[in-house]
């Protein structure tokens, strides 16, 4: 039985969506949820001599903790600042930083590898590896600097334009395949009947989904996300929707 440890807070959405994945494949696999807080360092500390393959970390606060707290870090790690994912190998913990290739992976499931992109909402630690296949990358921000700062992340060939204004979001929408939303507010004139909608958050329109013409909802993302994770650390590989959800809720 391969041991695996949740560091989680008290209202985790992976715990239950990542059981019902092992019991429902039968895996030799157990899911042990814990709540470290402040001794996250000693937890990481604790995998290997108490015979733990690997931790996800869920919280961002303690994925930057995490970060600090292993040894070794993949580079996704190293450029996003964070650490949601551990392995235990030959008694040394390393940390690794699955979102972005969650989001690699659904971008390149709903057939939007090389798509023009424009996202929409606060930027993300791992921006830069998560749209590395986008051919361009648009950003809507409140101020230049803002959205220069977001832009600056990216290799020149993929750097787009900023839009300030709705006026100008609006219309350069019309040049995009994919709206990535992550917050913050979404005119649904910006939305187009040929676009995808990503949304890492449920968008603030009711009609928002039905808007578009392909959706990649915060549950479906939330389902990739964990078997990106569980492949990593404990190298099963599950389809997403092996990851039941119970309720709906923002990611």
């Amino acid at each position: 039985m391969n041991l695996v440890a949740l560091f989680a807070t008290a209202q985790s959405r992976w715990h239950d969506a990542l059981v019902s994945a092992v019991h429902g494949h039968d895996l030799p696999l157990f899911v042990q949820s814990a709540q470290p807080g402040a001794a996250l360092a000693e937890a990481v500390a604790g995998l290997a001599p108490l015979g733990f393959g690997g931790a996800l970390v869920e919280d961002p606060a303690a994925q930057e903790a995490a970060f600090v707290a292993v040894p070794r870090r993949e580079a996704e790690a190293e450029e996003a600042g964070r650490v949601d994912a551990v392995k235990v190998q030959f008694g040394a913990a390393t940390g690794s930083f699955l979102w972005p290739e969650a989001v690699r992976f659904a971008i390149e499931h709903a057939g939007f590898t090389g798509a023009r992109v424009l996202w929409v909402g606060p930027p993300r630690p791992g921006l830069r590896s998560a749209l590395r296949t986008a051919r361009t990358v648009h950003v809507w921000q409140a101020s230049p600097s803002e959205g220069e700062a977001v832009l600056g992340r990216f290799p020149q060939p993929q750097r787009g334009r900023v839009a300030l204004s709705q006026a100008q979001v609006e219309a350069l929408a019309h040049e995009v395949d994919l709206i990535l939303y992550a917050g913050g507010g979404l005119p649904l004139r910006v939305l187009q009947p040929y676009h995808g909608l990503f949304a890492l958050k449920e968008p603030p329109l009711q009609d928002a989904y039905l808007a578009v013409d392909q959706v990649i909802s915060p549950d479906y993302f939330l389902q990739v996300y964990l078997s990106r994770l569980l492949a990593w650390v404990a190298e099963v590989d599950l389809p997403p929707d092996a990851f039941a959800l119970h309720g709906s809720h923002g990611s």
